[in-house]
């Protein structure tokens, strides 16, 4: 098997996927890292040595061809040698202490939109807790961002009308006026 087109497929450039196989429905890519270095976090070292693999750790990744992905990574145990202090190898791909990788998170709010909470669960198969705190937060980014947008429209237009259900945000507004 060619893990390189794999690699490519699933968007994961920072694994090297040594196995792929396929559990009832689901598909379990085994991977490790593509650089086993890391720098220390607490200062910045780069005399790191690795003191084993605590577990395979596993998180939900992109669906391909219709069936889940899981992603079983190694838990890297390293220490650095200056400052005495052990961590855990920290991937690109998935938050620290996540069940699931980020490219999957960011798709979740797509899958809501236009639907509800609980649809979009169904759908992509998380708990909808989950589903709904992703939704929030991202809506709280999408919010602030249409925020801004429509204040630097409103300060740059001549010819600013205010209706009944209007309002204005921002006391610089009012002072154009």
């Amino acid at each position: 098997m060619n893990s390189h087109f794999t690699t490519l497929l699933l968007d994961l450039t920072e694994l090297v996927i040594s196995n792929v196989e396929r559990i009832l429905e689901d598909f379990f890519v085994h991977a490790d890292p593509a650089d086993r270095f890391q720098k220390c976090p607490h200062c910045l070292g780069e005399d790191v040595i690795h003191k084993g693999i605590a577990y395979q750790r596993t998180v939900r990744h992109l669906p391909a061809f219709g069936r889940r992905v899981f992603l079983c990574l190694p838990t890297i145990r390293l220490l650095c040698k200056p400052c005495g202090a052990t961590f855990i190898f920290d991937y690109a791909c998935v938050e620290p202490g996540k069940r699931y990788t980020k490219q999957f998170v960011a798709s979740l709010p797509g899958h809501v939109v236009g639907a509800t909470v609980k649809h979009a669960a169904k759908q992509t198969q998380p708990p909808a807790t989950t589903v709904e705190r992703v939704f929030k937060q991202w809506m709280e980014g999408e919010c602030k961002q249409v925020q801004a947008v429509c204040t630097e429209q409103a300060l740059e237009s001549n010819q600013l009308v205010l209706g009944i259900d209007d309002f204005a945000c921002a006391s610089t507004i009012e002072t154009e006026l």
